[in-house]
């Protein structure tokens, strides 16, 4: 359920949002305050109760728009795409885009998600709808590529290979894009993720 402002959308409101999902992705609900929120983006410690009721309603907010702009990012790559190959490996580009992109909000999301401290109140049902459309939809391409695989497994695998990236990722090691290759590579029969191109093609 998307959660309504207490005011008109604005530049403060989208500072603000960036910056607590940034600490909460880095240190969890519990560990920041609302004096350290509207400090990483300057502004009074009023900011965050001119926009939105409490720390809790920021937080839930936060991470509802951030799940639901990460979800319609997912679908408008696996709906633009006109095979099979190019949608998982679209749907695997796009998860190394993210994490190689240290400024990108859905990548302080996926670390949020993974991270081990209390991820804040409300969450763990965000996560598990989330989840729960991510395997779907995963289940989905590989299901119509090959019809004799266990499409849940090999979305498992996806998964499992993904949280292994974000936890090297929280270790400052940037792994994605060979991890993520390899994977793909596996599940296709030997297609490449990232095609090797000629200078000037």
């Amino acid at each position: 359920m998307a959660i309504a402002a207490l005011r008109p959308e604005g530049p403060n409101r989208e500072r603000l949002c960036r910056a607590a999902l940034r600490l909460f992705s880095e240190r969890g609900y519990d560990g920041v305050s609302n004096r350290e929120i509207v400090a990483a983006c300057g502004l009074t410690k009023g900011a965050i109760y001119w926009y939105f009721e409490d720390k809790e309603d920021l937080f839930r907010t936060v991470v509802s728009e951030a799940l639901a702009s990460f979800e319609q990012r997912v679908v408008a790559t696996l709906t633009g795409a006109a095979n099979w190959e190019l949608r998982m490996a679209g749907a695997m580009r796009l998860f190394v885009d993210v994490l190689e992109s240290e400024d990108d909000p859905h990548r302080d999301l996926l670390i949020l998600l993974v991270n081990r401290f209390p991820r804040g109140p409300g969450t763990d049902r965000l996560v598990g709808d989330t989840y729960a459309l991510l395997v779907t939809w995963v289940e989905g391409v590989v299901a119509e590529h090959r019809p004799g695989l266990d499409g849940r497994e090999i979305a498992t695998l996806v998964h499992t290979a993904g949280l292994g990236v974000l936890a090297q990722a929280m270790g400052g090691r940037d792994v994605a894009r060979p991890v993520l290759s390899a994977l793909f590579r596996l599940i296709s029969g030997g297609d490449e993720l990232y095609p090797v191109t000629v200078a000037g093609e």
